[in-house]
């Protein structure tokens, strides 16, 4: 089962500033409208470089079963490829596999009719996928060719992935802020400026390493699994105000 993976190891770079009415005067650009200038002089605020990461295995594994023989006549070759497609479909359906598409294809070579159907098959159970595969190859002769796997995400996967970064990243951020303000004695505000300063994605264990150049035929599974999980990473700016905490009068 896929799960995102929260990976927070970059130091926050933090920033406060405390003004009041006069401290600053003449400091605000002279460009600033006069409203924008009082606003920024009584402002108290605390400015944080956050970054946040998560990272998402592959959700889906694709596989190519390709059924092929050649006989003399069309009858013949149908019905010798027809039966082991007939093996390789009951087999998805015992292992209750519905994701699948059939392309059938007739060809003729000199004397001989060349039939070959591959049956494409979809997996969102990685176990099941290795099962139905290892199978196929134990039960079906040479005429049979399974491919390896494909691993790769789901387009909402990936965009839920990116949103996750990011509300990672602000999170991060927020919880940053809290902690300086609390040593402070004082409250944290609401948000008045979150800006994405980076974005990065990659493919693989790091960025050097991934799926299309390395040579993945020698590979377990797991490590298919481990090249094929995308990474993303986002910078974030934040400005938040700083509020004094309220007083509690106790009542005598």
């Amino acid at each position: 089962m896929s799960r995102l993976e929260p990976r927070n190891h970059i130091p926050a770079k933090v920033f406060a500033q405390f003004t009041s009415m006069g401290e600053n005067e003449g400091v605000i650009p002279k460009s600033m409208d006069s409203k924008l200038e009082g606003a920024f002089e009584n402002r108290r605020e605390i400015q944080i470089s956050e970054t946040g990461e998560v990272r998402l295995p592959p959700d889906k594994a694709k596989v190519s079963i390709v059924c092929s023989n050649a006989k003399e006549s069309v009858e013949e070759v149908k019905t010798s490829v027809n039966r082991r497609v007939d093996y390789v479909l009951q087999t998805l359906k015992s292992h209750h596999v519905k994701d699948f598409i059939i392309h059938k294809t007739l060809n003729r070579i000199n004397d001989l009719y060349q039939m070959e159907i591959e049956v494409v098959v979809e997996f969102s159970d990685f176990s099941k996928c290795e099962q139905v595969c290892n199978l196929l190859v134990e039960k079906l002769d040479e005429t049979v060719k399974v491919s390896s796997p494909v691993l790769y995400h789901t387009a909402s996967k990936l965009e839920s992935l990116r949103r996750q970064a990011c509300v990672c990243a602000v999170r991060n951020a927020k919880n940053k802020a809290l902690e300086v303000v609390q040593i402070l004695n004082q409250s944290l505000g609401p948000p008045m400026l979150i800006k994405e300063e980076h974005y990065e994605e990659y493919v693989g264990n790091n960025k050097e390493i991934s799926l299309e150049n390395k040579d993945t035929e020698h590979l377990t599974f797991q490590e298919k699994v481990a090249l094929a999980t995308v990474t993303v990473t986002i910078k974030i700016f934040a400005i938040f105000e700083i509020k004094e905490k309220m007083k509690v009068h106790k009542q005598k």
